[in-house]
């Protein structure tokens, strides 16, 4: 059975919102199940859900993502799937190195484990002293379109360290202006990640990051779901 995620219909805006999901100061709200999470003193990516049900991500010298809890009466899921496109990319970077992972898109997987309490992100600790929960904790799998790393690359999550891992699916080079498809075996890579089976997944988010480098970046993510089988 496929869980899908996007269910959109109206051009809306979803930017500077705060963690518990508000409206943002257009009077505009997240779509049913999702929240924003910025980052303070950072400038807000943006997202706009397209007419076409898409979401579009527009990032200017700013860094932000867009996330939804899956409910806990969720059935295990062992697949994602998406389609994505940049039309517009930042300078490619070393994504394991702090301060310097501006990337255009990411899709982040959040995993329900027993060493999840909540706490401060590092992330937020480190730019801007963040006192409130993040809600990205546990184990991570990041799915990214950018950087100098090659197509398949797997790299320690500089922010998580051995609690999470970035996965290249699309590197820094390539091509802009085409739609891109993704269908993703998430247990297979959490085992390679962490070594064991994973829990159930608990949330999962889009972000951009172009903050570092000063650049901007376009892009979108359609078809988002996840699959029981």
């Amino acid at each position: 059975m496929k869980i899908p995620l996007f269910a959109v219909a109206a051009a809306l805006l979803f930017t500077n919102h705060s963690a518990t999901g508000t409206a943002n100061e257009s009077g505009q709200a997240a779509p049913p199940g999702w929240q924003t999470l910025n980052v303070p003193g950072k400038p807000a990516t943006q997202f706009r859900a397209a007419p076409d049900g898409a979401i579009e991500v527009s990032a200017s010298e700013s860094v932000g993502f867009l996330y939804r809890e899956l409910p806990k009466s969720a059935a295990p899921v062992t697949r994602v799937s998406w389609r994505w496109r940049v039309d517009a990319t930042p300078p490619s970077t070393d994504l394991s190195v702090k301060g310097k992972d501006d990337r255009p898109l990411a899709i982040h997987i959040c995993f329900d484990t027993e060493d999840a309490p909540p706490s401060r992100w590092s992330l937020m600790d480190q730019v801007g002293k963040w006192t409130r929960t993040s809600p990205l904790r546990g184990k991570v799998l990041t799915y990214v379109w950018g950087g100098v790393r090659d197509r398949g690359d797997r790299i320690e999550n500089p922010y998580f360290k051995s609690k999470g891992q970035i996965i290249i699916l699309r590197p820094g080079d390539s091509p802009t202006g085409q739609w891109f498809v993704e269908d993703i075996d998430i247990v297979s890579d959490f085992k390679i990640a962490f070594g064991y089976p994973p829990p159930k997944v608990r949330l999962i988010a889009i972000s951009a990051d172009t903050d570092d480098k000063r650049g901007m970046s376009m892009g979108k993510v359609a078809d988002l779901e996840f699959h029981e089988k």
